[in-house]
């Protein structure tokens, strides 16, 4: 079986070069991709690596298929996040650069009309970028029409948005302190891929430019070594199987790929962040950096970075409460000058939030929003509630690979997270928020002519009104007893909710005041902290009656005593003809005119 694969392998590759002149039919097979997942050879033999450590990604096979898995489980056609450049077709309609451009120009000049289909003409390229095991990996796949040996083909990476390069004309290309080249050299139709890494420079020596005597320039090149990186060419024809136009037969040598590791490369250095937004492919006239460089794949958006992003958010329940609520964390944000990093602090060890006036449609108000957030695992814990306040809920939700956030399991305050690149996790705090009604029990009293006086059932609060011990009222079933302070606090409920506030009884020597009152919760309190929304209940002092007929000598007359109140009804009464006669009252009677009559019998 291997021998027959072998044999398929090179008479597919001649196969090609004859279809340029004839039309050959051949079984189906014989331009599929190998049997056992190797399309790369060198000096006749099987030359497909195993990923890179700490990936799946079949960087080294020389195809595009997930299987079969010899060489990684993870390929072009299923990697998450590809992103594809797809060029203009050849001929008329095609484009390049023009003019002599090099490498180390930023100003380049578009040209279109008759590109012809040489070993320099690209027709697509793939990007994909992943993070696992501590580690940035970049991948990256191009595509060509020819099957002439040698391939020299640059990817260029962007920290910005590159003009439009669809157009005609001169163009001058966005470069940034830190961009990277990643070039790709194929030579002698059988050789391992060589693929170099080069930085945008844009300050210092000119000693540090590849090719350039001045900056700015790319940097010194440096060889990727096979713990850094993998590459392969295909050479017998594989199959596309990615849109447009898939699946497409790729005769040998048209397809290159490579897998990078960044981290192991040096571009994303421990607790820094870089992020790189365009990607775009072109290819050079020959293996020389200075050499003219011809076709290009227009550049394409990409999403290469090492950092994510975390936000923190709080509501209240219910929305809109004006309260504070502290918070510490062990977030670190690192971003390239002129961004911004953290909310507050680039560095926020602690920070406040507050959702006051928000509503339910403010989801996002309050936020504590962290960009540029190195890969890592984080921390944040809220402070102990602030007064009438209880955590009533921690949820963390997070997008992108390897990112996550959840509840600590000890301490209910505390989110934990994972930041993976190009994740966001984001973790909201909902406190409930209660309040209290404090209800102050109040009467008359002679004996009160300053707030200092005490009396016998409180303090005086001034103008002859004293604080009342003793009241007992009821608040959403609770019944309590007013204290020496004349105040009975009721805590515990909901904001914005109406409570009926309802005596149940007087203290001694006091009316009771039937009136129920309704009292709304207005804001966040308990009864020994914050400011209880207040209701004020006063009582009316009660006076016995006491009226008496007594004949002189006894027995000699009888006396009948009544007394009636200001609308002529009887409040006590001795009855009739007694000696004496005796008219008492014994619960009270609130201010007011009393009229006593007795009658004496002759």
């Amino acid at each position: 079986m291997h021998e027959w694969v072998r044999g398929r392998r090179k008479w597919a590759v001649l196969g090609v070069a004859g279809a340029l002149a004839t039309a050959i039919t051949v079984p189906t097979i014989s331009f599929a991709d190998s049997a056992n997942g190797c399309d790369f050879q060198q000096n006749g033999a099987d030359a497909c690596v195993t990923p890179l450590t700490g990936t799946t990604f079949a960087g080294g096979d020389g195809n595009l298929l997930a299987s079969p898995t010899n060489f990684g489980t993870t390929d072009w056609q299923n990697v998450a996040g590809r992103n594809a450049g797809v060029d203009l077709a050849s001929g008329s309609g095609d484009n390049a650069f023009g003019q002599g451009t090099k490498e180390d120009s930023p100003n380049v000049s578009v040209v279109d009309g008759s590109i012809p289909p040489n070993k320099s003409d690209l027709i697509r390229f793939y990007e994909a970028s992943q993070f696992a095991s501590g580690n940035n990996y970049l991948y990256l796949a191009w595509e060509r029409t020819n099957v002439l040996g040698s391939a020299n083909f640059d990817f260029e990476i962007n920290q910005k948005t590159q003009p439009d390069l669809t157009t005609t004309g001169a163009k001058t290309l966005v470069r940034t302190a830190g961009d990277l080249l990643v070039t790709f050299d194929f030579t002698n139709g059988g050789g391992r891929p060589t693929i170099g890494l080069l930085s945008w420079v844009t300050t210092g020596a000119a000693s540090q430019c590849f090719s350039s005597n001045t900056v700015p320039c790319w940097g010194n090149a440096k060889t990727l070594g096979p713990g850094t990186a993998i590459a392969a060419v295909n050479t017998d024809t594989v199959t596309d199987p990615i849109d447009p136009n898939a699946p497409r037969n790729l005769p040998g040598l048209t397809f290159g790929e490579t897998a990078i590791n960044l981290t192991a490369a040096g571009v994303f250095p421990t607790g820094t962040c870089e992020a790189f937004g365009s990607a775009f492919v072109r290819s050079r006239s020959s293996a020389s950096f200075t050499a003219e460089i011809k076709d290009f794949v227009a550049p394409i958006p990409v999403n290469i970075s090492n950092c994510g992003e975390v936000k923190v958010i709080k509501h209240t329940d219910p929305r809109g409460l004006n309260q504070s609520f502290s918070y510490t964390s062990n977030l670190v944000s690192n971003p390239p000058a002129g961004s911004t990093g953290c909310t507050s602090d680039s560095t926020p060890s602690s920070f406040t939030l507050n959702d006051s006036g928000n509503t339910t449609s403010d989801n996002t108000a309050n936020t504590e929003d962290c960009l540029f957030v190195p890969a890592g695992s984080y921390n944040v814990t809220e402070g102990a509630p602030a007064a009438g306040f209880t955590l009533e809920s921690l949820t963390c939700t997070a997008t992108g690979a390897g990112s996550s956030g959840s509840q600590d399991s000890t301490t209910p305050a505390k989110a934990n997270i994972t930041v993976a690149p190009n994740g966001v996790v984001t973790c909201t705090y909902v406190n409930q928020g209660a309040g209290a009604i404090l209800v102050t029990k109040t009467g008359k009293d002679k004996n009160c002519v300053s707030s200092s006086t005490t009396i016998s059932n409180g303090t005086c609060t001034g103008a002859a009104t004293a604080v009342l011990s003793g009241a007992k009222f009821t608040v959403n079933g609770v019944q309590k007893t007013t204290g020496a302070n004349g105040q009975a606090c009721f805590d515990g409920l909901t904001i914005g909710t109406s409570y009926s506030v309802t005596e149940d009884s007087a203290p001694t020597g006091y009316g009771i005041d039937a009136a129920t009152r309704n009292v709304t919760v207005t804001k966040a309190a308990t009864c020994t902290s914050g400011s209880p929304d207040p209701v004020s209940v006063t009582d009316t002092p009660l006076t016995n009656i006491l009226a008496r007929a007594t004949a002189v000598v006894q027995g000699t007359t009888n006396s009948t005593v009544n007394c009636t109140n200001a609308a002529g009804s009887t409040v006590a009464t001795s009855g009739t003809n007694a000696d004496p006669a005796t008219a008492q009252t014994t619960t009270g009677l609130a201010p007011g005119t009393y009229t006593c009559t007795i009658v004496i019998d002759p």
